[in-house]
């Protein structure tokens, strides 16, 4: 099924996505309306020191209502390559860039009802390289030996989604 643009609506414009109401035919002959949350792709890098060390970002996070543990994440800018914008986030978020940067693979965060694609990155050979963090971003640097995050995720503590994806994506460069 194909989106085109003579069936789709924009009913709701906020500062970081749009909400589409779109309409595509079933294969019974009927239409249905989909609800589409419109948002720009992103990022999620795993540094990885050479000690088995992860770093990770602590932030208070809306949707949970609470402040989660993460790996640094962020949206791709208009028209910047994915790895860029890895190398920048990396940069704004734990104030380090990397010597080699992998691409890992790549997911849709929730596809039932929003397109965000996430591009994944292992970061391996960090030295300091600090950017500014965004105005609104108020982060805690965490480094975790990679032990130590499966006793988290095995604990039920680590519960950011594109977190535990890369961290899959990435399990066997870990072990």
């Amino acid at each position: 099924m194909n989106n085109s643009e003579n069936n789709t609506r924009t009913v709701f414009n906020a500062k970081l996505f749009k909400v589409k109401n779109i309409d595509l035919p079933l294969p019974d002959g009927k239409t249905k309306t989909y609800e589409l949350v419109d948002i720009q792709n992103a990022i999620t890098v795993l540094p990885l020191d050479s000690e088995g060390n992860i770093y990770f970002v602590e932030q208070y996070r809306i949707g949970a209502g609470k402040t989660l543990l993460e790996l640094p994440a962020g949206k791709i800018e208009q028209d910047e390559d994915p790895l860029k914008a890895a190398r920048r986030e990396l940069r704004e978020e734990i104030g380090m860039d990397a010597t080699e940067i992998k691409a890992l693979g790549n997911f849709y965060m929730s596809p039932g009802y929003a397109n965000e694609y996430m591009y994944c990155f292992l970061a391996t050979g960090l030295y300091t390289a600090p950017l500014d963090p965004d105005a609104d971003e108020f982060i805690n640097v965490k480094k975790l030996h990679f032990t130590r995050v499966l006793e988290l995720i095995n604990d039920g503590k680590l519960n950011d989604s594109k977190t535990l994806a890369v961290l899959m994506l990435a399990y066997n460069h870990l072990k």
